[in-house]
């Protein structure tokens, strides 16, 4: 008998497992369909290779300006997937090695509970003193969209399927996926619309920094609609007729394809919770106390439990959830407003800690904000880049957020992170020495700027 069952292999999942058994347990892992999950198979990895390759496409069209020439650049769909999947394959291949050689045993079935500390799989038995849920999420669908033909309404799990490129594309839900694809389809010549009901782009962003992305979203050519409803999707000759309403006008366009990026559901369906004397909240999220316990010998992490979606959350609950089952017995818990945000933009929009708005709720006039614009940073200009701005929030004298619109700017934020979790004062984060020329020096002068004290911009 296993020590422990983990169910789903994505990250959350096979990174405890990995931990479990560095821990000298012997642990089974549950996956029903690809080790890696959502992440590695239909998120994370494909999302940026793609991202990857469309980013390059783009940057070609300005490469005159350089003093560079190149002629007949075009590119091959079925290439870029391919390109794509050999990327997947490769790390996939890895998690599914890496699990061998660390003795876990990896079981491939839908499990379901027959009972406490019981799972089924297949007509199997496996039972275990504990059992870690990281079954993760899926793409939630409007409703109001289910009657329509699926070659024509996707999700982001079927993007990286598509036989062809639509020359239109209409985005529902302006969050960091959405987002993303639009800018893939857009970079590859299609038309993309982009309509969220909310009245910013990635709605829990800092307002300033989301509208700064959305005006250099429209330069790039998607068409973003805020405070936008979608008020009606039909089947008109070979595509689709969407109606949007914003404020009291109403409008109609015709699209080839319709992407649904209106958030995600937990996967807790098939698994027979309530054999296990489990219940979920009415969005089917498990609910875990801080340390990711369910019950005595049941545990959860990951999007299962809800929270922020994200991979690297995961991660770090699966081997927190470890710790605290078999580590020391010190308390490992997860701050959620050090757990990075990053959006694949161009540029990147990455974030940690609190927004300006939620800065000034906590610390009201003890608030100094901070900003450096990129065009005064010389590395932004060689490399072209130079649309965005560093900015970093202090409370009270100590550095509390900072959101980032640059260039790899998901790259910079754990440094800005770590800063934010150690409570660092101004004192303190100024003696940080950025190398030059680099982007990232531009951190230092939004630290600078918001005490007034930037060499490179006005401060004001």
């Amino acid at each position: 008998m296993a020590d422990l069952i983990v169910i789903g292999g994505g990250l959350g999942g096979y990174c405890a497992a990995l931990r479990a058994a560095q821990r000298g347990k012997k642990v089974t892992l549950i996956e029903k369909k690809k080790l890696g999950g959502t992440c590695l198979n239909v998120g994370c990895i494909p999302t940026k290779a793609l991202l990857y390759s469309s980013g390059l496409y783009a940057k070609t069209r300005h490469f005159e300006e350089l003093g560079l020439s190149l002629d007949g650049v075009g590119f091959q769909w079925p290439k870029v997937l391919e390109y794509k999947s050999s990327i997947v394959s490769r790390l996939t291949g890895g998690v599914e090695i890496l699990l061998k050689k660390s003795g876990v045993e990896v079981v491939k079935g839908t499990a379901r509970f027959t009972g406490p500390k019981v799972v089924e799989v297949e007509g199997r038995e496996y039972s275990a003193p504990h059992v870690l849920l990281a079954t993760g999420s899926q793409p939630a669908m409007l409703p109001f969209l289910k009657g329509l033909p699926k070659s024509k309404v996707i999700t982001s799990d079927d993007v990286f399927e598509l036989p062809a490129l639509p020359k239109h594309l209409t985005v529902i839900g302006a969050g960091a996926i959405g987002i993303e694809i639009g800018s893939v389809m857009a970079r590859f010549g299609a038309e993309v619309h982009i309509v969220e009901i909310m009245d910013q782009i990635l709605p829990k962003s800092d307002k300033e920094q989301a509208k700064a992305l959305t005006k250099l979203l429209k330069k790039q050519g998607l068409k973003v609609h805020t405070s936008t409803a979608v008020v009606g999707v039909v089947e008109k000759g070979e595509g689709l007729e969407v109606t949007i309403k914003e404020g009291d006008v109403e409008s109609s366009f015709s699209t080839d394809l319709l992407l649904a990026s209106t958030g995600r559901i937990p996967l807790t369906q098939e698994l027979n919770l309530g054999a296990a004397g489990v219940t979920t909240d009415p969005k089917g999220f498990v609910k875990t106390d801080e340390k990711f316990f369910v019950n005595g010998w049941l545990l959860a992490v990951g999007d299962v439990r809800g929270g922020k979606l994200l991979a690297h959350k995961a991660v770090h609950e699966g081997l927190y959830a470890m710790e605290n089952l078999y580590g020391d017995g010190n308390r490992r818990v997860i701050e959620d407003a050090l757990i990075p945000d990053v959006v694949y933009s161009e540029p990147e929009l990455a974030s940690v800690g609190l927004t300006e708005e939620e800065a000034k709720v906590l610390y009201g006039e003890q608030v100094k904000i901070g900003r450096f614009p990129l065009m005064a940073n010389g590395r932004s200009l060689i490399q072209r880049e130079a649309e965005g701005q560093m900015k970093v929030v202090f409370g009270e004298g100590k550095l509390v957020g900072a959101s980032l619109l640059a260039p790899a700017a998901g790259e910079m934020i754990a440094g800005i992170g770590a800063m934010v979790g150690a409570k660092m004062d101004y004192h303190r984060v100024e003696e940080v020495i950025f190398p030059h020329p680099t982007v990232a020096e531009s951190i230092g002068e939004a630290f600078m700027n918001a005490f007034g004290e930037a060499l490179h911009t006005v401060n004001r």
